[in-house]
């Protein structure tokens, strides 16, 4: 597009104040400059604009039509300059979370962060996208500039990709009161060799669920069976209240169900498995002041 908004600028103070020595001590520039801007915009439109009277410039009918457009986008240009120039510029960022953060603290993290800066709920909110996918898929997205930051559950060692730990979680081991594991066992000890017989309701790979919960029992385990996994918490938790298997689910995830005896906690060697939520950037991602705001707001938040 050879069209400038510099020549409608010019155009304009020429239309506005008559001649070409009146509109270079307007908008401070010679009058040589202006005549030469007004004469490649003729020549860029194909057509003249002014019809020249001695040294006065006065408005054709094409310059007319032509001032009524040149207005709103001098205008809606300058709009977005003056926009752009304060602190609180508009942005729209692009969020992405794992599932159990995204399901279960985004929403309050979202809903704390816009009461904070003063909007009404429900009726106007700033404009934010929000990928969900597994850690690993968070990871690809932050790596690939897809999404501007990435909340994540699983641990991140990608050299392109800054990590700032965020909040602590717990992975608890669960199972219904009907469960075989739960019939014998009852509130006492577990032992490793009845985890390696019983069937696990698992996470699929590149799930940061799955990857703590390896690091943590296969040293001790010999293998975790399975017949069932599953790329979504919410129908891993619904299967084990089923009796389908023993599950590794968040305490943000399965609360709901242990508080309504629909599940049990497991007493193993193992415990409570702990892990850190982690926020990632990318190593070369310019950082806006709307991120900065964002991010000072997840890692101040009182979720837990």
């Amino acid at each position: 597009m050879r069209l400038t908004l510099r020549q409608l600028q010019i155009f304009i103070a020429i239309a506005k104040n008559g001649s070409t020595t009146a509109a270079g001590e307007k908008i401070a520039l010679s009058q040589s400059a202006i005549s030469a801007s007004i004469g490649e915009l003729e020549r860029t439109l194909n057509v003249l604009l002014f019809d020249r009277i001695g040294k006065r410039l006065l408005l054709n009918d094409h310059g007319r039509a032509l001032l009524t457009q040149a207005l709103v986008l001098v205008s809606g240009a300058e709009s977005l300059e003056h926009a752009y120039s304060q602190d609180d510029a508009p942005s729209v960022l692009i969020v992405g979370a794992s599932l159990t953060i995204g399901n279960y603290l985004l929403p309050s993290l979202l809903s704390q962060y816009w009461r904070q800066q003063g909007h009404a709920l429900g009726d106007s909110l700033p404009p934010l996208q929000v990928h969900i996918a597994n850690t690993a898929g968070i990871m690809n997205k932050v790596s690939n500039f897809e999404v501007d930051i990435g909340l994540v559950e699983g641990p991140c060692h990608r050299a392109d990709i800054a990590v700032t730990p965020w909040l602590a979680d717990e992975l608890l081991l669960v199972a219904a009161p009907t469960h075989p594991i739960i019939l014998e066992h009852g509130k006492s000890m577990i032992p490793n060799e009845r985890l390696e017989k019983t069937n696990w309701l698992l996470r699929e790979h590149g799930s940061g669920t799955r990857e703590a919960l390896e690091q943590a029992l296969l040293p001790h385990i010999a293998q975790l069976r399975s017949s069932l996994e599953f790329n979504d918490h919410e129908a891993i938790k619904h299967c084990a209240v089923e009796g389908l298997g023993i599950a590794c689910l968040s305490k943000f995830v399965v609360e709901d169900k242990l508080e309504t005896g629909q599940l049990v906690e497991l007493n193993t060697m193992f415990g409570r498995l702990h892990r850190r939520f982690s926020l990632l950037i990318h190593h070369q991602k310019q950082i806006t002041a709307g991120m900065q705001q964002f991010i000072r707001h997840a890692i101040n938040s009182d979720l837990i």
